[in-house]
């Protein structure tokens, strides 16, 4: 996946995460409250490494063109 589809797949790994949390606030038994905590850690730790693979692929970018400093 490229570009825009990361960030739309990383809302949706969020809306499920938003699920999660709802499922365990309203778990009647502890099964379905542990399955929505884990979902709702799942997606948290999914959504950032999101974002730490976008800046670290920036900063490669960024270190890709950055000319190297001169000597003196």
């Amino acid at each position: 996946m490229a570009g825009t589809g990361k960030w739309i797949v990383g809302g949706i790994v969020s809306l499920l995460g938003l699920i999660g949390l709802f499922l365990a606030a309203n778990a009647r038994d502890d099964g379905i409250y542990l399955f929505g905590l884990a979902v709702a850690a799942f997606a948290v730790f999914y959504v950032f490494a999101a974002i730490k693979n976008a800046f670290d692929s920036a900063e490669q970018r960024h270190a890709a063109t950055a000319h190297p400093p001169e000597a003196a």
